[in-house]
């Protein structure tokens, strides 16, 4: 019993600190990227500022919860078109003919061989520079990992005895699917999600700390390290925070897939 409690501590948590890191869409106490408080200026935590002021006179209290909430909503985001990606080439593979779909994981290991970076490169070439253009590159980057992840999953399951059971009673491939592959299934399923997760959030932030995100003002973590970094002597809490966030945003979800492994 108390393993079960912990786990379900664990899975709470992750609900809790992903539900207050997407609050920060919308209820910061101040506008992340306004300059409003430039004679404060790099100004230590006080009433009102519990994170202080940054070098150009924003709350940072306000970027740093508006940034995590955009680190947390990019790579949710980067994950869902990541999957939607995987699963659609992994079902091309399984309708096609025996001689093309064999095709298909050949190209997908040349695929792996091809930098996320050098992905983000290409694309900001022709749609310029911005916090979406980030998130198809590391959606698309990060395909073949999730394309053979899928596919070691679907064929160790597929092929598995209680699957030629239900198989072998006349079910079809829906009942079989819903009743005895995804409750197996689905474990594993969603414990490569967090996976895939904590992935994209430190690409999409290494990949913003390099500049490529566009917008200075953006708030996201990487960029808010990349922006601060000139204070780290001068003001260090400016750039520890930021990566304190990141460090907890990514234990957050490893404290989580411990869930799924028991």
């Amino acid at each position: 019993m108390p393993a079960i409690l912990s786990a379900n501590f664990r899975t709470w948590l992750l609900a809790a600190f992903i539900a207050f890191a997407l609050s920060g869409f919308w209820a910061t106490p101040y506008d992340p990227s306004l300059q409003q408080f430039r004679d404060l200026a790099l100004a230590g935590p006080q009433w009102g500022h519990w994170f202080g002021i940054d070098g150009l006179g924003r709350d940072f209290a306000s970027r740093l919860w508006s940034g995590l909430g955009n680190t947390v909503g990019m790579a949710a985001g980067a994950l869902g078109l990541n999957l939607t990606l995987a699963l659609s080439i992994l079902a091309l593979e399984r309708t096609l003919p025996p001689e093309l779909g064999r095709m298909v994981p050949l190209l997908v290991s040349i695929w792996v061989a091809v930098p996320v970076i050098f992905i983000g490169l290409i694309l900001l070439v022709f749609l310029g520079p911005s916090a979406g253009t980030l998130v198809l590159a590391v959606a698309v980057g990060n395909v073949p990992f999730a394309f053979r992840q899928l596919r070691v999953l679907w064929q160790e399951h597929r092929s598995a005895l209680y699957v030629e059971a239900s198989t072998a009673l006349g079910g079809t491939l829906r009942h079989t699917f819903g009743y005895a592959i995804w409750p197996n299934l689905r474990p594993d399923f969603f414990a490569l999600c967090r996976l895939i997760f904590a992935i994209c959030v430190l690409e999409l932030s290494g990949l913003a700390f390099l500049g490529l995100i566009g917008d200075p003002d953006f708030p996201e973590l990487g960029a808010i390290l990349r922006q601060n970094q000139a204070y780290l002597f001068q003001r260090s809490a400016l750039v520890l925070w930021p990566g304190l966030l990141l460090c907890g945003l990514l234990l957050a979800v490893h404290s989580g897939s411990q869930v799924d492994s028991r």
